[in-house]
């Protein structure tokens, strides 16, 4: 059971917490004008528009629990992009390692969809939320040494693959995970605020999701944006 789970997980994360972004990558705000100057038309039509998505996102509701617009963890940030229900950072370098943090909202307060839109996207996000919410338990329980005997840790490669907690300000957690050892699957983030929120950390590298990642290494990766994260100012 734990090891058809942990075979599983990411696939089943990324399935119900992927939801409708607009897909675009950015230059750090700061940068931009440099970036623009000495860029090929391409790329200096692409820092704009990056640059017009993150004005764009500035007064969205959850944009006030993000990290700030600066450099994470040694990765620039290029751009906020968003949807009326959900909010995406990324960090990094154009054809480089990237971390991206996103937030869907499960309960928005209005998408301005169509009545019958609405509600596929409605059973979509309660299916979500529910989901996140029992992979998020269920990792939980795996990351409690009383309750991980030292077989379930074999099967994962030992302790440096099973799950970890990292506390917030709120009462929610956030859980980072990996892939057992032998499987190679990406290292990610979770966190489920409010009952409503869910919020991801994955990271990426020359496009690909990066693997094969032990939870120590993944936790150096993503605790800078965890810590600078704040889910006490999100919509209740």
């Amino acid at each position: 059971m734990l090891t058809h789970f942990r075979g599983r997980r990411p696939a089943i994360l990324l399935a119900f917490v992927a939801f409708p972004l607009l897909a675009a990558c950015g230059k750090h705000e700061g940068n931009e004008a440099a970036s623009v100057e000495h860029a090929p038309p391409d790329a200096a039509q692409q820092a704009r528009d990056d640059a017009a998505s993150t004005a764009r996102c500035a007064d969205h509701p959850l944009a006030h629990a993000m990290p700030p617009r600066d450099t994470m963890a040694g990765l620039p940030f290029r751009l906020w992009d968003c949807t009326p229900a959900s909010f995406r950072a990324v960090y990094g370098q154009d054809g480089g390692k990237q971390v991206e943090i996103s937030i869907t909202d499960t309960r928005p307060a209005d998408t301005g969809a169509s009545a019958g839109a609405e509600d596929l996207n409605r059973r979509t996000r309660d299916m979500q939320r529910s989901v996140t919410r029992s992979s998020i338990e269920m990792l939980t329980r795996m990351a409690d040494p009383m309750r991980t005997n030292a077989e379930s840790l074999g099967t994962l490669g030992g302790p440096a693959y099973a799950p970890v907690l990292v506390p917030t300000s709120t009462s929610a957690s956030f859980v980072i995970y990996v892939s057992a050892q032998t499987e190679r699957g990406p290292a990610e983030a979770v966190a489920l605020f409010n009952d409503r929120q869910v919020v991801t950390l994955h990271a990426v590298e020359h496009g690909s999701a990066v693997t094969g990642l032990t939870t120590p290494q993944a936790q150096a990766l993503y605790l800078p944006f965890i810590q600078s994260f704040h889910p006490e100012r999100l919509p209740q």
